[in-house]
């Protein structure tokens, strides 16, 4: 059963979370993950799972469509799963900082420049240079859908500047 899955690992989690100073199960500090094929598997599941999560949402969506809202349940209780998964590897990943950026992670504020970071790649670097390789070949509406994305992008940028401020500013 998926519901039964998914409270399993929220346990799991906050049992390891409860426990872990205690057992030796504390996120390992940088200099012991660093260069390792460990934390390219803790990079990688990370970004499996998180996909998955995406996906199973995206195939929700259309079993509601198709009237198939049982299995649409499915796929969403699964999607909550592989959540869960996705932040237990970033449990461990923490240590090393954000898999994306490379920025250190786990204060609100980290947590902040981090997506500020991310987002300003995303706007400036990596949906610019995908709409140009659309464009280059031919596939024009997917290189508009591309820059619309990489304005979405700055203002998601500009949302977590105007956090970062208002924290610092103690205004939250």
């Amino acid at each position: 059963d998926t519901h039964t899955h998914t409270r399993a690992c929220i346990m799991f989690l906050a049992r390891l979370a409860r426990l872990a100073p205690s057992t030796g199960l504390q996120r390992r500090g940088m200099s012991e993950l660093t260069g390792t094929r460990t934390l390219e598997n803790l990079k990688d599941a990370f970004a499996g799972e998180s996909m998955a999560n995406r996906r199973y949402l995206y195939f929700a969506q259309t079993a509601d469509v198709a009237g198939n809202n049982d299995v649409a349940a499915v796929f969403r209780s699964t999607a909550e799963g592989e959540t869960g998964h996705a932040l237990g590897h970033m449990e461990f990943l923490q240590a090393e900082g954000d898999p994306c950026v490379n920025l250190p992670i786990g204060n609100t504020e980290d947590n902040l420049m981090a997506a500020i970071a991310s987002e300003e790649w995303e706007a400036n670097t990596m949906y610019p240079d995908m709409a140009e390789t659309a464009e280059k070949e031919g596939f024009t509406a997917v290189a508009d859908y591309f820059r619309t994305l990489s304005k979405a992008q700055e203002n998601h940028r500009r949302l977590f500047e105007k956090a970062a401020r208002k924290l610092a500013d103690g205004e939250y």
